[in-house]
């Protein structure tokens, strides 16, 4: 029943993700191949999603949790200009400013640096050249609030 229920799934995934990715004003930042990886990752979520629960952490975004982008590798720089975008769209609070103040506080550069423009643009950089784009409405919403939740975790892990 499974693969009955995935083998339905998948044009609807397929659907979401082209509309996302079209749709998104962060698709513009998505390299060439960020409409297949958006696919993958919402395809790989329809199959954790599936076997009676959310994955942990994902909240109302159930099996969306494993298709989070890691923000592990991205720099002090990039996670500060994030939490300025994440602030300025409403996705955090204005108490996250002084994380960000402190992260550029320890960063060469500063909010001059271009790691920090793209996250105030609301370009995660995950590391090796791949790059996720923040923002948009409906279910990118939802990604959005989960990944600037993520990115405060984090910096305040590196404090």
């Amino acid at each position: 029943m499974r693969a009955f229920h995935h083998h339905l799934a998948a044009p609807l995934i397929r659907r979401i993700a082209v509309a996302l990715a079209i749709g998104s004003a962060g698709a513009a930042l998505l390299p060439a191949g960020g409409q297949a990886q958006l696919l993958n990752q919402l395809e790989n979520a329809v199959g954790a999603g599936q076997g009676g629960g959310a994955a942990p952490g994902g909240g109302a975004l159930g099996g969306l949790g494993s298709a989070l982008p890691s923000v592990d590798k991205a720099s002090p720089t990039n996670l500060a200009g994030l939490i300025q975008y994440c602030i300025q769209n409403n996705y955090l609070g204005g108490g996250a400013a002084s994380v960000k103040d402190s992260l550029l506080g320890r960063a060469p550069g500063g909010a001059s640096d271009s790691q920090f423009k793209a996250g105030s643009n609301g370009l995660l950089q995950t590391g090796q050249g791949q790059n996720f784009g923040l923002g948009g409405g409906g279910l990118k919403a939802q990604v959005t609030q989960k990944v600037c939740d993520l990115v405060l975790q984090h910096a305040k892990s590196l404090l």
